[in-house]
């Protein structure tokens, strides 16, 4: 089916492995960029020909105001269609995974089969403000350092694996540190990302995998994944939370190859 309104944004990526391979289209979660998957798509690429994207507001693409899983579907499907892929798969996490069930619930294009990554399709309570409220808080023109940064964020987040992965958003531009990312825009629609309007079943060849220490799988959301998918089956990760794919990486690969394989 044929992408339409609204205008999709052309998304930043990058390939891995061979373009004769299937073809695997990556999408990652909030305040994430296609960088937090490169080694997963660097294994991945051993066996298929791997495209990472940056979701609009995130990493290098285009910035827009308007932010839901309507809108983000239709950019990842228009992508899919301007660069020829034929039935890829499709895999994401977190807003990535919700993004990607919504383009399948959505028929924007066909996907061959689709793996989301510690969400459902549900609407959630992690509103993550005390990470906009902080790093809306930094004074860059006082920054002189990225360790400057992490000072800042420490005193609102003491977990330094998560000030990491805010901090991959710190960029140097013409002498000056700044965010990447469209936090305005990301706060603006926060209610939008964390609802999931749509709730139309799916026949779709579906794999759900999350972290066993993760709080985004319940007994309700996985009532909600049997119903809209229901061809889907779920894995879960031991020693794992949210972050499965960085935690037990070599486990997440073995489900993944094993089920683009069947």
């Amino acid at each position: 089916m044929s992408v339409s309104s609204p205008t999709p944004l052309a998304l930043n990526y990058a390939e891995a492995g061979d373009p004769a391979n299937p073809a695997l289209v990556i999408v990652h979660g909030l305040f994430g960029s296609l960088s937090n998957w490169r080694s997963i798509a660097r294994k991945l690429s051993e066996t298929f020909y791997v495209l990472t994207l940056d979701l609009r507001n995130h990493g290098n693409s285009p910035w827009h105001e308007e932010m839901n899983y309507q809108n983000m579907a239709i950019d990842v499907a228009w992508f899919i269609e301007q660069h020829g892929l034929v039935a890829p798969a499709l895999l994401g996490h977190s807003m990535g995974g919700k993004t990607a069930m919504a383009l399948v619930q959505m028929k924007l294009t066909t996907i061959r089969k689709l793996i989301v990554v510690d969400i459902a399709p549900v609407s959630y309570q992690h509103s993550h403000q005390e990470f906009i409220d902080i790093m809306q808080s930094v004074d860059f023109p006082a920054v002189n350092s990225r360790s400057d940064v992490d000072k800042i964020l420490a005193q609102s987040i003491a977990e330094p694996p998560i000030r990491q992965f805010l901090l991959q958003n710190l960029v140097r531009d013409q002498g000056t540190y700044r965010w990447r990312i469209n936090i305005e825009a990301i706060e603006d629609n926060m209610p939008s990302l964390l609802d999931y309007p749509l709730t139309d079943p799916c026949n779709c060849e579906a794999l759900f995998i999350s972290g066993a220490n993760s709080t985004y799988i319940t007994e309700e959301s996985s009532r909600a994944i049997g119903r809209i998918f229901p061809l889907s089956r779920t894995e879960i990760i031991d020693n794992a939370g949210h972050w499965l794919h960085a935690e037990q990486p070599e486990r997440f690969v073995s489900l993944t190859q094993e089920f683009l394989s069947i």
